[in-house]
């Protein structure tokens, strides 16, 4: 009710919510529409001249000026007295006394729609408008010729003050009134009404309202303002509006995009804001840009009502409009409404970007300074997404400490489903897929009575033993079937086949990386698990801290997770260095783009660190994938088979386990500690293993 009183006061019946209609109507239709018209008699009475006779008429006024008598108004007293001398004031005079028993705001009111529509009675208007505007001087005229055109539409306009009228049909905002309730705690009440006119352009989908995000003190200190949205309505009726953050600005937007038909609005947003004092030593500050400078429309008429607690008083105020530039203090007026409330009202419009700026000083007993805990949540406001990026960072840092010291002390047990072949450990032992690993996984196959190798007239013959590959595992059976095509059971190791046996020896290359990255997976699943599992906490504890955490969560994890796609790509390994440059290139480019575009939600420097976590996830993954890392249970495997193979060759030689061993044997290089003799002669295959590793060679 205070503000709707102030409100009363200021601008006659202000904030009354009336529907607002349109009526377009030409101005050049203003001089068809019919008129009454008066017919004066001839009358000529005693002594009067003949109308009809123009020298006549004239001789006669003439010999009554000169016999007149003067008598000056200012010897008639009050000309308003019922008593008066009955005199017929002159049209400037009624008009100058029509003038004077306007509002404040019906005067303010005017003088804009009498400039924006170019119809300014003042003889030096154009002037005015240029000195008011301070355009360029091609945009001066530009606007200029614009606005005097002389059959420009206009609609009827009802304002929230019910007061009906005639504005240019053109998209713009006629009036718009900002109410700032300035509570104890520093807490400040908002609610802004806008009217506007419509015709699908720029108000296409409604009108946004943009807020800074940030306040900025005289010494140039920035702190994030802390904004509740309450509610939106439009004519009165209620739409979902959101609150969104993109840069340094905040968007109050519809929730659902809506198509806004052409016609007259009354926008009201009403909406907490937190964080937009300042204090000062000797007093509190208040500062606002009532037009938002992010409109790209034309504001005809902009206000605003400061209020504070009751028994309070202002010590200084002060309002200037224009660019940043070229600030005026002459386009706007303040006017006290009560010893605690000033109403401020702009009275020239205000062109696109050009903002009206209200700096408001106030006692600094009036609020309550914030204690230290509303300062440490204020801080944690401004650093949070630093403070928690580094805190995930170090999380990850000191999870990979504590799990490398583990490894290295062998205390880490790890149990895997993992099937080790003659293939894998060399693999594992080596760090590398050579010919001798691919001729160790034929070897197997040999063992596994699948295909057989022999030499005959000093060729190397691979040859095919059955059809039933069940035993195999999927990548050696694709191997097998590119050896031996259709019903081919023999074939010869040379140039001939080379192409099947690089085939196969590709598939079982594959295989074992594979083999090798789920092993990998498996032994370091919990430092994965528990480092992507502090990079999504880390991000969930940025995203709370934002306007509209939902956004801001989505945007973070999506661009984590598009810098984690390119980092892969940027760690890949490729054949061809001309397509391994260019894709390394562009993963570097859409890395930096995706750091970028979180920058716009949070700090550059917090999502340089998410990046930087995510990097280091790959890096460290890839260490633990090393001999080195978590795979050195596995290696330590293949040491103790290695060691038994050394101290048990006559038990291996001469036994039945020469043939399930022969594999592993020729995988670590232990071919020269198994010679051929008479028991082994039926099954050994290392010699003609070596000559087909040559061949393939």
């Amino acid at each position: 009710m205070k503000k709707l009183f102030l409100a009363v006061c200021f601008n006659i019946l202000l904030l009354a919510q009336n529907a607002a209609h349109a009526r377009v109507v030409e101005v050049n239709q203003i001089s068809e529409q019919p008129q009454t018209t008066y017919t004066p008699e001839s009358i000529q009475g005693e002594g009067m001249p003949d109308p009809n006779n123009l020298p006549e008429v004239l001789s006669f006024f003439k010999e009554r000026f000169e016999n007149a008598a003067v008598t000056h108004v200012d010897n008639l007293g009050d000309l308003n007295r019922s008593d008066a001398i009955n005199v017929q004031h002159s049209a400037e005079y009624i008009a100058q006394m029509q003038e004077e028993k306007k509002s404040t705001f019906e005067k303010i009111y005017d003088k804009a729609m009498q400039r924006i529509s170019g119809n300014s009675q003042n003889e030096n208007s154009e002037n005015t408008f240029t000195t008011f505007y301070e355009l360029a001087p091609e945009q001066q005229q530009a606007a200029i010729d614009e606005l005097s055109k002389p059959n420009i539409p206009v609609v009827n306009v009802t304002l929230p003050t019910g007061k009906n009228i005639l504005a240019p049909a053109k998209e713009h905002i006629p009036y718009l009134l900002a109410s700032f309730n300035i509570l104890p705690s520093g807490l400040i009440q908002v609610r802004e009404d806008i009217t506007v006119v419509a015709n699908g352009q720029k108000l296409k989908h409604g009108l946004i309202k943009v807020l800074p995000k940030f306040s900025k003190s005289r010494a140039g200190v920035e702190k994030k303002l802390d904004v509740q949205l309450m509610s939106v309505s439009v004519n009165g009726k209620q739409l979902p509006y959101v609150l969104e953050e993109i840069g340094n600005k905040i968007y109050i937007k519809p929730q659902q995009e809506y198509i806004l038909q052409s016609g007259v609005y009354t926008y009201t947003f009403n909406y907490l804001v937190d964080r937009k004092l300042w204090y000062y030593d000797d007093f509190t500050e208040f500062y606002w840009d009532v037009a938002g400078s992010y409109l790209n429309l034309v504001i005809t008429s902009a206000n605003a009502i400061v209020s504070i607690p009751d028994g309070k008083n202002f010590l200084s105020q002060n309002v200037i409009v224009g660019y940043p530039k070229r600030l005026s203090s002459n386009r706007a007026v303040v006017a006290s409404l009560d010893t605690n409330a000033l109403g401020f009202a702009s009275t020239t419009p205000l062109l696109p970007a050009e903002g009206m700026h209200l700096l408001v000083s106030l006692d600094k007993n009036v609020f309550m300074e914030p204690d230290m805990s509303r300062k440490f949540v204020w801080f944690v406001t401004d650093y949070g997404d630093i403070l928690f990026a580094f805190a995930g960072l170090a999380a990850v840092l000191i999870s990979y400490i504590l799990s490398w010291k583990y490894l290295q002390k062998n205390k880490l047990k790890l149990k895997t489903s993992f099937k080790q072949t003659a293939l894998i450990s060399r693999f594992l032992l080596t760090g590398k897929f050579d010919k001798t690993a691919f001729v160790a996984s034929l070897l197997d196959m040999y063992k596994k009575n699948i295909i057989d190798i022999q030499k005959q007239d000093g060729s190397v013959l691979l040859i095919k033993k059955t059809d039933n590959l069940a035993d195999l595992n999927r990548a050696e059976r694709k191997a097998v079937n590119n050896l031996f095509l259709g019903k081919e059971s023999v074939i010869t190791a040379n140039d001939a086949n080379m192409l099947k046996f690089n085939r196969a020896e590709n598939i079982m290359e594959k295989s074992a990386k594979m083999a090798l990255k789920m092993l990998s997976l498996q032994l370091n699943i919990g430092y994965l698990l528990f480092s992507i599992g502090m990079l999504i906490l880390t991000e969930i504890a940025i995203a709370y801290l934002g306007i509209n955490p939902l956004q801001t969560g989505l945007i973070l994890f999506s661009s984590t997770l598009t810098i984690a796609f390119y980092v892969w790509v940027l760690r890949k390994k490729y054949k061809s260095k001309i397509t391994g440059y260019v894709l390394k290139s562009l993963a570097a480019i859409f890395i930096v783009l995706a750091v970028l575009f979180m920058s716009i939600y949070i700090k550059l420097i917090s999502s340089l660190v998410l990046a930087g976590i995510v990097y280091i996830i790959f890096e460290y993954s890839e260490l633990f994938m090393k001999r080195s890392g978590s795979s050195k249970n596995k290696t330590k495997e293949i040491d103790e088979l290695r060691k038994y193979l050394e101290s048990n060759i006559p038990a291996i030689t001469y036994g039945h386990e020469f043939i399930n061993q022969q594999a592993n044997i020729f995988a670590l290089d232990l071919v020269p500690l198994y010679p051929k003799n008479e028991q082994n002669r039926g099954v050994y295959k290392l010699d003609i293993a070596l000559e087909l590793v040559r061949i393939l060679s």
